[in-house]
């Protein structure tokens, strides 16, 4: 890609402390200067946004601040990977040149192909400048064990190099089987294991048939990432109980975007990193905001990265906004109330009410009985729900049969309408391997086709 007389964006300091507690209006203020100094960026070095911004009738000089931002165009994962593949490898939206390229990653490819994204030396710089103004992870010391693989996926790489930047050792099994997981847990007694909620109460499971008391290996934090499972009271408390933890710590940021930031020890909302994102909450079906305290899309603007900036993401991710209150902890950042709800993909419109599987998951992981996989078998036209979940151990037809019913009644409880419920027997269902996610709706018809 030809960027000719490439200039850059100014070198923001994201390391800034000052950052987490600037005033409201400073803070709007400056997120307006940033969007204003992007918007011109990707203007001059993105053909991808040069085309997007041309259409919608937009030029650089027209957005001055942050009241302009619904005057840009909206982009999806999907016009990224359309990109990507017609100016290959790494897309018209592009922006530095290739000899300022110095990491590589890939998104997880859980529901296609993999959007591939690189990092220029003063992005990743700024990455580890955000987290060095966080609380650290460890002590000088201690262990982390990391239950992904940190090749090509940036929020494992993140937690690598910011624990060996404050002195402790990472532990990486990522590709290794999931008895050496548990076996390692129990060996070198980390601080801290990593890794996705659904995967982290398999490897409880995967460690109590082994023999291993996970609760008194030493755990102090779990930090959980991939999925919006954490903010589940049940799922939580879980992985609090069979892993000994005292902290939980629940990551929220995804490879196409910088960091986007986390919950605080005050609240299980999550906390934005409001210097580096424009965040706003869109309807799902079309680009204007929901009202406040409405379930919407996530939608993300980059503020500071240089590489592969995007304007007005839309994540796939459901959430509420906070409405300017501070968090208990004293923040005045924008949050997300309860952090992600579920993904557009997973709300099931169903009877004249929205389903989504975090409602399922809450049941299936508080009621004794069952093991802590579930999924939702959805038939489209007419839309038909069956909620499957697993005995914790294997029963007998009666069991079973007693245990569908009581799940039944917990589910109509949670969401107000009767579904069917089907116990299989435990391991049945598909597992993450802590690399792609679990996928919690499943269109009956995936499964007939034999995929």
């Amino acid at each position: 890609m030809d960027h000719g007389a490439w200039t850059g964006l100014p070198d923001y300091r994201v390391g800034d402390p000052a950052m987490i507690d600037l005033p409201a209006a400073r803070m709007r203020a400056l997120q307006g200067e940033r969007l204003a100094a992007m918007v011109g960026y990707v203007h001059r070095h993105a053909p991808f946004w040069r085309r997007k911004l041309d259409a919608a009738g937009v030029r650089p000089g027209d957005v001055t601040g942050v009241q302009d931002i619904g005057r840009l165009p909206t982009c999806r994962k999907d016009e990224l990977l359309a990109d990507q593949e017609t100016d290959p490898p790494f897309g018209g939206y592009t922006c530095t040149p290739a000899d300022r390229w110095v990491r590589y990653f890939t998104t997880s490819g859980t529901t296609g192909r993999p959007l591939r994204r690189v990092f220029s030396q003063r992005d990743w710089r700024q990455v580890l400048d955000w987290v060095a103004r966080r609380p650290p992870l460890v002590r000088p010391g201690e262990r982390v064990l990391l239950t992904t693989s940190a090749d090509a996926l940036l929020g494992a790489t993140i937690i690598t190099e910011a624990v060996r930047e404050q002195g402790g050792l990472v532990v990486q099994t990522g590709t290794r089987p999931d008895r050496y997981k548990v076996a390692a847990i129990a060996a070198l007694r980390p601080a801290m294991i990593t890794g996705a909620p659904s995967f982290l109460l398999h490897l409880a499971r995967v460690a109590a048939d082994a023999g291993i008391d996970t609760r008194a290996c030493g755990i102090r934090t779990i930090y959980a990432f991939g999925e919006p499972g954490c903010a589940v009271e049940a799922t939580g408390r879980a992985l609090r109980e069979r892993f000994g933890a005292r902290t939980l710590i629940d990551g929220l940021g995804m490879t196409e975007l910088p960091p986007l930031g986390g919950n605080c020890p005050h609240s299980p909302d999550q906390h934005l990193s409001d210097d580096l994102v424009l965040t706003e909450c869109l309807r799902p079906d079309r680009d204007e905001p929901v009202g406040p305290g409405e379930l919407g899309e996530l939608t993300y603007t980059n503020l500071v990265c240089d590489t592969h900036p995007l304007l007005r993401y839309r994540s796939g991710d459901l959430g509420i906004l906070s409405d300017g209150e501070p968090c208990a902890c004293g923040s005045v950042r924008t949050r997300v109330v309860g952090s992600v709800q579920g993904r557009v993909d997973d709300m099931i419109w169903y009877r004249g009410a929205n389903i989504f599987p975090s409602a399922v998951e809450a049941v299936v992981r508080a009621l004794p009985g069952l093991g802590t996989e579930y999924r939702l078998l959805r038939s489209r036209g007419p839309v038909a729900l069956t909620i499957q979940v697993e005995a914790a151990r294997p029963v007998d037809a009666a069991a079973r049969a007693a245990l569908a019913e009581r799940t039944g009644e917990a589910i109509r409880s949670a969401v107000r309408e009767s579904l069917p419920v089907e116990v299989l027997d435990p391991g049945t269902l598909p597992r993450g391997d802590g690399l792609r996610k679990t996928r919690r709706v499943i269109d009956i018809e995936e499964l007939t086709d034999g995929r």
